[in-house]
């Protein structure tokens, strides 16, 4: 039998296996959120990555790059164009597929929790906070990334760990938050430092910044640019705190396809959070290597309090979380916080000129931007609290077990 037949076979019976409790219910999830997207929210994004695809197929080739999204985000908008449907369709069974890829990827894995019972908890976070944006936003293939790269690490597969968060992050940036956590778990592991991964993180930055730059050299750093000049959008928790700071003197701009709060506290707030964030981080990274936190507990905790201590925070980020959420039994914090995020719903669908324009200048009156902008600072604080709980819980007991330890070990 053919290594090509016995990976066929595999996934056959893995499949035949999860059907009803995993595939089904993936399959209903991706149905649902195909139609709400293609048919009732007509998402700006993936019409935006249809234009970015156009382009780049212009003469010169290749040389019209997206401004917000990493340059090989490119290969993924033109995918769509190979497909017999329209593009916002085609995009849809794209991300279908990686739906699957992902749900099915926690059985089978050897892992201890990785189970047909963290996919079913999976496609309950998505279900409830994400229907909205996951066939509209892309975030769902760098989130497969990432998932993968975390699994291939829980399995001691370091080439295939670095390869697929490099390729993820090639894709959005974010899976490079495993890379301290992967350096950390590997050289624990192994009893040496993994210098030669510093070579795997300069790769994918060079792919990230140095290809573009032979396509076109404007846009080599076109995402970073993008991210240092924008506002704090309305779903941050800077711009939350400074809504409750400041409440007379923040005021809403459609700017950089967002809506964004400006006052004269939230630039500092902004700043204040990313500082903390890194501070969080490195606290992180110090139980890890005090063996305190497992390597999946640093990569969600990390990821966490990067996307916390950001000035950018929009409703698909949560997609980067909820398959990590799910290996963990069912935190009502967290529930909340899914849930939280459906405001999108009525936004969008009350103002769909937000919606299809794309950063036309049009923001939603005083009242509904206020609520909009808290209710999203609940959400994020609900994160918080459930992150910081669950990790207490860890700590604990894993302080439990080391005196249990003791104990038996004896004097």
């Amino acid at each position: 039998m053919t290594r090509v037949h016995r990976v066929v076979t595999h996934a056959r019976e893995s499949v035949a296996v999860q059907w009803r409790p995993v595939v089904m219910p993936a399959l209903v999830l991706w149905l649902l959120a195909a139609t709400v997207s293609t048919l009732l929210l007509h998402p700006g994004d993936v019409l935006e990555y249809e234009r970015y695809a156009h382009a780049a197929l212009h003469t010169p080739l290749l040389h019209r790059l997206p401004l917000e999204y990493p340059a090989p985000a490119l290969v993924l908008f033109l995918l769509p164009l190979l497909l017999p449907f329209s593009y916002p369709w085609a995009f849809a069974v794209l991300v279908g597929i990686a739906l699957m890829v992902l749900v099915t990827s926690y059985e089978g894995s050897g892992l201890d929790g990785w189970d047909m019972r963290s996919a079913g908890r999976a496609i309950i976070y998505l279900s409830l906070g994400s229907v909205m944006v996951l066939a509209g936003r892309y975030d769902i293939f760098a989130t497969l990334t990432a998932f993968l790269s975390l699994r291939a690490a829980k399995q001691g597969r370091w080439s295939a760990a670095w390869t697929w968060s490099g390729i993820g992050f090639a894709l959005k940036l974010f899976p490079g938050a495993f890379w301290p956590v992967f350096l950390i778990a590997e050289w624990r592991r192994e009893g040496r430092v993994p210098v030669r991964r510093l070579w795997w993180m300069a790769g994918a930055a060079l792919l990230v910044a140095g290809v573009p730059a032979l396509l076109n050299h404007g846009a080599a750093v076109n995402a970073l640019h993008y991210y240092l000049r924008r506002p704090t959008e309305d779903g941050s928790l800077p711009a939350g705190l400074s809504v409750l700071l400041d409440w007379h003197g923040a005021t809403w701009i459609a700017a950089f396809h967002s809506v964004n709060v400006v006052s004269p506290v939230s630039a500092g707030l902004s700043l204040g959070f990313e500082l903390a964030a890194i501070g969080a981080c490195l606290w992180v990274w110090w139980q890890q290597a005090q063996d305190r936190l497992a390597i999946e507990a640093a990569c969600l905790a990390t990821l966490t309090f990067v996307m916390l201590g950001s000035k950018v925070l929009s409703a698909q980020y949560l997609v980067w979380l909820m398959p990590l959420w799910a290996l963990y039994r069912l935190r009502v914090t967290w529930l909340l916080a899914a849930a939280a995020n459906l405001i999108v719903f009525p936004y969008v669908i009350a103002f769909p000129d937000v919606a299809s324009t794309r950063g036309s200048g049009y923001v939603p009156d005083h009242a509904f931007a206020v609520i909009l902008t808290l209710t999203f600072f609940a959400r994020d604080v609900l994160i918080a609290v459930g992150t910081v709980a669950w990790l207490r819980t860890l700590l604990g007991n894993h302080g439990a077990r080391s005196e249990q330890m003791v104990v038996e070990q004896g004097p």
